[in-house]
């Protein structure tokens, strides 16, 4: 048995160790080391994407009454349970609620779309209006009364 200023020593030995570990395991330039990043498309990405995606919308959300104030982030590249994708996200209220969708593009589709969760980080990004799910009549003014 350790005395016990041998013991605290020890102890803090141990804790700056396992920090040392943990700083280094979670450092940007880590992360490379583990998984090595695919180039991006030197085409870069389809500046065509938002007609994409909101067709790809308009087969998801079956009653498009209920949704409105659309809008869309720019793409970002991305790796996803399937691989290297970009990655777009789609904010709208949903009956007075904001929701936010996460669609995963790959060679000109969409191949994977879900609310979007925590790792997708769509609430860090910028979003502008989304004209294309727009509905027919925008910009017609109904009548006050």
């Amino acid at each position: 048995m350790f005395p016990r200023e041998r013991r605290s020593v020890f102890s803090l030995r141990y804790a700056a160790g396992a920090a040392l570990l943990l700083a280094l395991a979670v450092a940007p330039g880590c992360s490379e080391l583990v998984l090595s990043m695919e180039e991006a498309p030197a085409s870069g990405a389809d500046p065509r994407y938002s007609e994409l995606v909101a067709r790809h919308l308009d087969t998801v959300f079956k009653d498009r009454a209920f949704y409105d104030a659309f809008e869309i982030s720019g793409l970002r590249w991305v790796h996803s349970l399937k691989g290297w994708t970009w990655l777009t996200c789609v904010r709208f209220q949903d009956r007075g609620h904001r929701r936010v969708y996460a669609l995963f593009i790959k060679d000109g589709a969409v191949i994977d779309g879900r609310y979007a969760v925590q790792t997708d980080a769509c609430d860090a990004q910028t979003y502008v209006p989304f004209d294309a799910m727009r509905p027919a009549n925008a910009g017609f003014q109904q009548p006050l009364y």
